[in-house]
C-alpha cells in the first residue's frame, strides 16, 4: 500500500510535468457534435440526463473505461459483490450501453484504467486523453466535463483539469455537478428553491471546489427535470445494476431519492 501510494504521488509529479507543456489538438466546430466527458461507466446519466435528452447531437466518452487484468480484485469491487474486477467490469460495459440507450445514446470507451485499477501506475497525461478523443471527436461543438464537488474522486478530478486546460484554448467547456458526491448533504437552497437551513451549509462543502477553478457557483445554470423525465433518469440509473446500490448508498437512497436525481447544475468554464 505504502509503495501504491509513493508510486502515486511521483507520478502525479511527472503528470503535472508533462501537462505544462500540452497543447490540444481538437478545434472547435459550432456545428461539431457535444462532447460529455464521463469518467466512469454512468456519470453521464448521473449527472447529464438532461443533456442526453436534448435536442444535440451528444457523444458520451467514458475516459477510464479500459477493462481490468483477469484476477484483479478491489475494495470498491468487493463492497458491488463481485471479487472479480475483470468479470464486473464486463457487467458493467453491457449496464452502460443499457443505460444510454434509455437516451437515445450510445458510448465511446477510451482504453485508460480507473485509479482502483492502477494501482500506483501513472496517471495518463492530458496529452493521452486529447489524442483519443480527437482521433474520434476532433471539432466539438462544447466539452462537458465534471465539476468534481465534494469528496475529490481522483479520476473525476484529472479529467476535469484536462477540460479547464481545453477552456484556456478557447474550446467551449462546461462543467457539471457530479452526484453522489455533490449532493451528500443535499443541494443548496438557491439550487432548489428551498429554505437555508442554519446548521447546514451545503455551499460551504462546496467551496473548495470552486476557489480551485475560479467559477463563481452562482453562476450555475439549475436544469430541474420534470416528473417524467426525473422517473426516465431514475430508471436509466437503475440499468447500472451492479453499482446502482453502492451509489445509492444502500438503504439511505442517496440518488434514488427525487429531490436529488431531478436537479442537475451546470457551469461555464472562464476561458
Amino acid at each position: 500500500m505504502l509503495r501504491e501510494r509513493l508510486g502515486t504521488a511521483l507520478w502525479k509529479r511527472v503528470a503535472a510535468a508533462r501537462n505544462r507543456r500540452f497543447r490540444t489538438a481538437l478545434r472547435t466546430d459550432p456545428d461539431g457534435p457535444v462532447l460529455v466527458l464521463s469518467p466512469h461507466l454512468d456519470d453521464a446519466v448521473l449527472d447529464c440526463w438532461s443533456v442526453l435528452t436534448g435536442p444535440a447531437d451528444v457523444r458520451v466518452v467514458n475516459v477510464f473505461a479500459l477493462p481490468p487484468a483477469p484476477g484483479t480484485t478491489t475494495d470498491w469491487d468487493g463492497i458491488a459483490g463481485q471479487p472479480d474486477s475483470a468479470a464486473l467490469f464486463a457487467e458493467r460495459i453491457a449496464e452502460d450501453v443499457d443505460a444510454l440507450d434509455e437516451a437515445g445514446r450510445g458510448p465511446e470507451n477510451l482504453p485508460f484504467l480507473e485509479i482502483q485499477y492502477r494501482r500506483g501506475r501513472p496517471f495518463p497525461p492530458w496529452s493521452a486523453l486529447d489524442r483519443e478523443i480527437a482521433r474520434r471527436f476532433p471539432a466539438p461543438a462544447r466539452v462537458f466535463a465534471p465539476m468534481t464537488i465534494g469528496t475529490v474522486h481522483p479520476d473525476h478530478a484529472l479529467v476535469r483539469a484536462y477540460a479547464l486546460s481545453l477552456a484556456r484554448q478557447r474550446i467551449p467547456v462546461s462543467l457539471y455537478a457530479d452526484l453522489p458526491y455533490c449532493a451528500v448533504y443535499g443541494w443548496p437552497a438557491w439550487v432548489t428553491g428551498g429554505e437555508t437551513s442554519p446548521h447546514l451549509d451545503v455551499d460551504a462543502y462546496w467551496a473548495s471546489a470552486f476557489a480551485e477553478t475560479g467559477v463563481d457557483p452562482r453562476a450555475g445554470r439549475v436544469e430541474r427535470l420534470d416528473d417524467t423525465t426525473a422517473a426516465a433518469k431514475l430508471a436509466a440509473m437503475r440499468r447500472y445494476r451492479t453499482q446502482f446500490p453502492t451509489l445509492d448508498r444502500g438503504p439511505v437512497g442517496n440518488i434514488s431519492n427525487p429531490e436529488i436525481h431531478r436537479y442537475e447544475v451546470f457551469w461555464d468554464a472562464p476561458a
